[in-house]
């Protein structure tokens, strides 16, 4: 039996990487073949806070480091899996864990969710530091297309490929009746479905949905999310009054559960223009092809990856919100194939998948 200690980000808040080292540690922890132990490294609870620097912050850094000392002494791990930030403040803080764990003798995995050290490893000296907290580790990462981010500062042999999976929540026979559901649609219906965080592309959404507006197509949108920041929640509601789309678009606030469920059963279409720049790798994309929507998205990350043939929907190469627009209206145009959207979610995208490649990995 395998000891692992899993040291990463989890809920609250609720983030893709938090729920995904969740599923990940639920895995290891059902499974017999280890015994894994966690300790959480985010010491807030909400979205608000990422990024900002604070003396309940410093206080709960100190005490992760305090905590992973017992551990690795009380434990002893023969493995130390370590979701890490890739830049910043934050990576220099989960750098110090990786090399207390080194000088221990430990094996380390660290686990990429997010991007961002190619800007930083551009600086001589950052990249030599980079270059030290990686020796002797193994690199895991969503995708091939993300080691253009560390090319730099690691080597090919390092890197492992974990891709997201998510839990099927219909079966096939429910899935049959969201499709006679959807047919009863008297005008496509528009998803934006993400944290409402500008970056994430809700104003880019907008727009689409002023030109489909202005073209005289019909259509239905919701926006489903939490806003962090009330003077982007003004902007958003500023934009939508001016745009005179008030009837067409609609903000539901953030769903979960059966709630998001309904929306997504009568979804038609899912406009996610991300720019976020830790962008990689987006649960929401695979719930949507788990329901046979097809996605609009910016190439950002390894989203090319994901939606890497056309009846899954549109990458624009350019981030260009009226490709999508393009794109969009030459969709609605054509005769989309659920059907064949969730079989491509079934063979790629299931949690079973990425959780059988996570225990390969570590064995």
């Amino acid at each position: 039996m395998k000891r692992v200690l899993f040291l990463g980000r989890f809920a609250p808040p609720m983030h893709g990487a938090a729920k995904m080292n969740e599923l990940y540690f639920t895995t290891l922890d059902q499974d017999k073949n280890f015994e894994v132990h966690k300790i959480k490294l985010n010491k807030y609870d909400s979205l608000k806070n990422i990024g900002k620097i604070d003396r309940a912050k410093i206080k709960g850094y100190f005490q992760t480091i305090k905590e992973f000392k017992k551990e690795l002494k009380d434990f002893n791990p023969d493995i130390v899996y370590l979701e890490m930030a890739p830049k910043g403040l934050a990576f220099v803080k989960d750098s110090i864990l990786v090399n207390i764990a080194k000088k221990k003798g430990k094996k380390v995995f660290i686990q990429f969710h997010a991007k961002g050290a190619k800007h930083s490893t551009k600086n001589f000296f950052l990249r030599q530091y980079y270059k030290k907290v990686f020796k002797n580790t193994k690199i895991i990462l969503l995708s091939n297309i993300l080691f253009d981010d560390i090319k730099r500062v690691a080597k090919k042999n390092q890197i492992k490929i974990l891709p997201n999976g998510i839990e099927d929540e219909i079966t096939d026979k429910e899935f049959e009746k969201i499709i006679k559901i959807r047919k009863n649609n008297k005008v496509p219906h528009l998803l934006f479905l993400s944290n409402m965080i500008e970056s994430k592309g809700p104003i880019d959404a907008l727009k689409v949905c002023n030109k489909l507006n202005k073209e005289g197509i019909d259509f239905e949108c919701k926006f489903v999310g939490k806003f962090q920041d009330e003077e982007f929640r003004a902007r958003f509601n500023k934009q939508l009054k001016n745009l005179k789309l008030e009837k067409k678009c609609k903000y539901l606030g953030p769903k979960y559960g059966e709630e998001k469920k309904k929306i997504l059963e009568k979804t038609d279409f899912l406009v996610f223009p991300t720019k976020y720049s830790k962008e990689c790798y987006p649960l929401v994309i695979l719930e949507a092809f788990m329901y046979g929507i097809p996605t609009l998205s910016y190439n950002n990350g390894a989203i090319k990856n994901i939606i890497k043939k056309d009846y899954l929907g549109f990458v624009s190469k350019n981030n260009n919100w009226e490709e999508l627009f393009d794109a969009l209206n030459r969709l609605l145009k054509k005769k989309i194939d659920p059907k064949k959207i969730r079989e491509e979610f079934k063979k790629r995208f299931l949690l079973v998948k990425s959780e059988k490649k996570l225990r390969k990995i570590l064995k």
